[in-house]
């Protein structure tokens, strides 16, 4: 992997602090921040992929409360009774049922 050399700047205080939690943990600064960005990284792309999730699970709703305006409401009730049930055999949607 290559490896590149970046500068940046950082206010005094903040580096005298990643300097003494490098030290205790006994790694480099370059390292110490490395590590931090990294972390940062996955947890802004986490944070993506949930809020991404979220959304979708938003359309979905919005998505079935206009479906369920049109239908009568047994139909309603049977096609949640019918998810109920898919849901409890663990079913995944794929494939025959």
């Amino acid at each position: 992997m290559a490896t590149y050399k970046v500068n940046v700047s950082l206010p005094e205080h903040l580096v005298s602090e990643i300097d003494e939690v490098a030290n205790e943990l006994g790694i480099s600064r370059s390292g110490f921040i490395a590590e931090a960005a990294s972390r940062y990284v996955a947890d802004v792309k986490n944070l993506s992929a949930e809020e991404m999730r979220r959304r979708d699970i938003q359309r979905a709703r919005a998505t079935w409360r206009r479906i369920g305006a049109t239908l009568p409401p047994e139909a309603v009730d049977e096609m949640i009774s019918q998810t109920r049930r898919d849901r409890d055999r663990g079913w995944s949607g794929e494939g025959e049922r």
